[in-house]
């Protein structure tokens, strides 16, 4: 765990193999699994009469698992309640099990229509639609009858209806958080424990609200396979807090290493991200083309190029944080630049460039954090772009692993991991951030948090939460299209 932050903003996350063991021993101690199946349906039920308290119409989605089961409880449920319920079917196959016992169950209200396939369900105008279609096992790509159901219950929902997803909104793989397409659910009722692929790539995008409920399992032994950082924390618990009695030494030294000439941009964004979230100064090594701007847009950095002397001229202090990558390219300045910062035993942030060349001249710190997006993860593990998507959590830790850092693998919301195995999700989709640039905005900050975190774990998860925080109120304010990633500093307080 990390220090600043209370475990009540933690999320714990499971694998779909951790979730099962779980659910398995609880059918063993009950007896039976028909009873965490109404409890499953009951709860999802009163979830959606607390937002629809005046509710007489409910639509139901429902496919061949348990899932649909799940569905069919509802339904009942609903029809006990006097609410007219029309289930769709789009099943391809016959139901056995618990889920043929619910399905009995809701058929036997005379309130409840059962029509096959959803091609009605798209001509009337909808409120609450239930999904329940795939289940936590589901792994795409869906069939064309399911895909379907998904594409109809999302246009359903361009159109006003409220959808509630059954554990997981179908079409997700709820372990690699892929799917195309997938159910984009106002509300996701996660039982047992919450899933891992909620959190990440298209799970982060179409779990809108998720709520947990744990349907009285047992307790199981498995630990939690990472955690999701509540982005609320920060309201509260200020990232690089000032102290009254302070001063420009208790914040630490961040020195800059980047910016070939052509690239300098990168770098300038980078030192004043560091020096706009708290480190005490801050210095920049680059091409000598861009000392002028640099000291045009960045006054309060110190600026230096090779025929200002070496690099330790840069490295201000006992125990600066170095970040480099930003800009650095791969030419032969490039290459003298990594030698110099190579043979200075010094903390260190390494962006862009600046893993090529650990690839190319690898290196190992104490106190060191790689910010890798998917393509450049996939170049440190030798690894496909596709390998690294299917498992996000995995190839972070193997990363770390590898090269003894702490490692924030970026996206529409960023793994961090620990070489010991502590992994954190954090933060939300943010489209505004997708252009060339946030990331030099990241390592400045990671690089000013390290300077003041004891923990370079801790530096990383507060340094991306907080990026992701001021991205999110710069969209808001300037829109995602517009906004420019230099902006994002003006909301880092």
């Amino acid at each position: 765990m990390i220090n600043s932050i209370p475990t009540r903003y933690l999320t714990p996350l499971f694998d779909i193999a951790a979730i099962r063991r779980r659910e398995q021993a609880s059918f063993a101690a009950e007896g039976n699994s028909f009873a965490m199946m109404q409890r499953a349906g009951a709860a999802l039920y009163q979830h959606i009469l607390r937002r629809f308290p005046k509710l007489t119409h409910l639509d139901v989605v429902i496919g061949g698992g348990n899932n649909g089961g799940d569905g069919f409880i509802v339904a009942a449920l609903a029809a006990q309640d006097g609410l007219v319920v029309s289930i769709f079917d789009v099943s391809e196959t016959p139901r056995s099990g618990d889920a043929a016992r619910a399905e009995q169950a809701a058929l036997n209200y005379d309130q409840v229509a059962l029509l096959k396939g959803v091609d009605e369900l798209s001509t009337v105008s909808r409120t609450v639609i239930v999904d329940a279609v795939t289940g936590i096992g589901f792994k795409p790509p869906l069939s064309a009858k399911y895909k379907q159901a998904v594409d109809t219950m999302n246009h359903c929902r361009h159109e006003g209806a409220w959808i509630v997803s059954v554990d997981t909104p179908s079409g997700l793989n709820a372990c690699s958080g892929i799917g195309s397409p997938v159910v984009h659910a106002d509300l996701v009722v996660s039982f047992i424990a919450d899933k891992i692929g909620h959190y990440l790539l298209d799970g982060s995008v179409a779990c809108h609200d998720i709520v947990i409920e744990t349907l009285q399992a047992v307790d199981a032994p498995d630990q939690a396979l990472a955690y999701f950082v509540d982005p609320s924390a920060l309201e509260k618990y200020l990232p690089c807090s000032r102290l009254p009695n302070s001063h420009k030494g208790t914040y630490g030294h961040v020195a800059v290493i980047g910016g070939d000439a052509g690239f300098g941009g990168a770098a300038i964004m980078a030192s004043e991200a560091s020096a706009k979230s708290g480190a005490g100064t801050v210095s920049l090594f680059t091409h000598e083309r861009h000392l002028s701007a640099s000291l045009v847009r960045n006054p309060n950095v110190m600026c230096l190029c090779d025929k200002d002397g070496a690099l330790t001229q840069a490295l201000r202090g006992q125990q600066p944080v170095v970040v480099i990558g930003p800009g650095l390219g791969k030419s032969a300045w490039s290459s003298e630049a990594w030698n110099q910062f190579s043979n200075q035993d010094v903390s260190a942030v390494i962006d862009a460039d600046g893993l090529y060349w650990l690839m190319k001249k690898p290196i190992k710190r104490s106190r060191m954090v790689l910010t890798p997006h998917p393509g450049e993860a996939a170049r440190l593990m030798g690894w496909t772009v596709s390998e690294v998507l299917s498992d996000l959590v995995s190839a972070a830790k193997r990363i770390a692993e590898r090269y003894l850092s702490v490692v924030i693998l970026k996206g529409a919301t960023s793994v961090v991991a620990s070489p010991s195995g502590q992994v954190m999700i954090v933060g939300q989709p943010c489209p505004g951030l997708a252009k060339g640039g946030s990331g030099d905005i990241l390592s400045g900050i990671v690089g000013s948090c390290l300077a003041y975190y004891t923990d370079p774990f801790e530096a990383a998860v507060i340094a991306a939460a907080w990026h992701n925080k001021a991205g999110k109120a710069c969209e808001k304010q300037v829109g995602a299209i517009a906004m420019q990633p230099y902006q994002l500093l003006d909301y880092l307080e």
